[in-house]
């Protein structure tokens, strides 16, 4: 989810609605200008009509939405077995293969949210449940049709600077495969949530990055709808909403099959410095978490400096995996967005889209020295703009010593001690605070 300031003239209109919410849902605004251009919308969510199954009826498909073919479909499962009972979920593509099970040993099914499946790739996808029990019943309460992109992008463009989808990079270089290993750490993260009237639900993206095996770096303005308040986004604890109905794909690079994950709790969180540290958890049907397979490096206090050249890893408009390079710093300490007196950021020259807010940003050295959060903003200075890392480090050691001895112990830099676990830490100011930034 990527915000920007609502630019007069031709460019008001540039925000990003894919289409109407379906089933018993009102339409969204035909003008995303309504929202202050704060918000990449991505996909819609649906409730499935009539998905009630029992030991009596056994399958349902789910409607496809009206709308083209999706690139995939994700359902929200949701299991009543007050008996413990066995029970199995088969989900079938149109052709009958099988594309996810579920049986009562995935506990998380019977939980009162329910639980994700991973992307199924099928335009109308088969629902079959099997139980002996007269209680035990399925449905699918919640889907998501994701497309191939969000629609009506508005770059926050720099010259000489351009986005390039990695899978389309060729011939396979020493240096691409440098720029593949950094792209792993790159994640979509895909959040759903109500809208300020409440009249309905809306989906977005955003990039992040992934900094241990289960920590997911993001910012903080991508934990709610466009216009909510600012105690509807992230919060720590268990399960907040944001985190709840969050997924995260750590292989959102054209393949037919991804990486996702999703949100256990939300371990940090910091609005002056625009972000967010999940803690993620294997999805029901989806793969084990597995460390990275290099470790992040990140950058010093003070980088990067005014020149240097950097490399933005993000999803811009939701899309695959993508990187903006040979890019360069505009100005090395910028003030914060939220707090002025601090001078945690940094702008920066580099092509960006809606959906790359939270996107890595990378020195040449392949250093992680910021996380991209806000597009072109005059009032600001030249350039788009991103956290300085090493701010942000520093103020997660203040917060939290035991997450940042977490972090910086999976990472390139001397850990800190290990203290005795702590409470998640909230550092969300007064609700006082200005808005969230709205930009790419």
């Amino acid at each position: 989810m990527t915000r920007r300031h609502r630019p007069s003239g031709a460019g008001r209109g540039a925000g990003l609605v894919l289409a109407a919410l379906l089933s018993a849902a009102s339409p969204a605004s035909a003008d995303p200008a309504d929202d202050l251009g704060g918000g990449t919308e991505f996909g819609v969510n649906f409730k499935p009509l009539d998905t009630r199954l029992d030991a009596t009826r056994k399958a349902v498909s789910i409607t496809k939405p009206s709308l083209d073919a999706p690139r995939y479909y994700r359902l929200r499962l949701k299991v009543t077995n007050p008996d413990r009972a066995p029970w199995t979920v088969v989900i079938r593509a149109t052709g009958g293969q099988v594309l996810s099970t579920f049986d009562e040993r995935e506990t998380a099914c019977e939980d009162v949210n329910g639980c994700w499946t991973v992307r199924l790739p099928s335009a109308a996808p088969r629902v079959q449940f099997e139980t002996a029990s007269p209680t035990a019943v399925a449905e699918v309460p919640e889907a998501l049709y994701m497309p191939d992109r969000a629609q009506r992008t508005f770059y926050s463009a720099m010259p000489n600077s351009q986005v390039e989808r990695l899978s389309a990079l060729q011939p396979p270089t020493d240096r691409l495969r440098r720029l593949h290993d950094l792209a792993d750490h790159l994640g979509l993260f895909i959040g759903s949530g109500p809208t300020p009237d409440g009249q309905r639900t809306v989906n977005w993206c955003c990039s992040g990055v992934r900094l241990t095996r289960d920590l997911f770096l993001t910012n903080w303005h991508c934990g709610a709808a466009a216009g909510m308040p600012d105690g509807a986004y992230w919060t720590t604890g268990p399960k907040p909403r944001a985190c709840r109905s969050g997924i995260v794909d750590l292989s959102y690079d054209g393949d037919p099959v991804g990486r996702e994950y999703g949100c256990q709790t939300v371990a940090y969180v910091d609005k002056h410095l625009d972000a967010a540290v999940l803690r993620l958890a294997r999805l029901s049907d989806g793969p084990a978490l597995t460390p990275p397979l290099r470790p992040l490096s990140l950058g010093a206090p003070g980088e990067p400096a005014s020149g240097a050249e950097l490399q933005v890893f993000h999803h811009p408009a939701c899309e695959a995996k993508s990187v903006t390079r040979a890019c360069s710093v505009a100005a090395a300490a910028v003030p914060g967005w939220s707090d002025p007196s601090r001078t945690s950021e940094f702008s920066h020259l580099c092509t960006t889209e809606r959906g790359s807010s939270g996107g890595p940003v990378f020195d040449a050295a392949g250093r992680l020295v910021g996380l991209h959060h806000q597009g072109v903003d005059p009032a600001r200075g030249p350039g788009n703009f991103a956290v300085r890392i090493a701010d942000l480090v520093d103020a997660i050691a203040a917060a939290d010593p035991s997450l940042h001895a977490e972090i910086t112990g999976a990472t390139a830099v001397p850990a800190v001690p290990e203290a005795a676990p702590t409470a998640p830490v909230d550092n969300n100011p007064a609700p006082a605070a200005p808005a969230a930034p709205v930009g790419p």
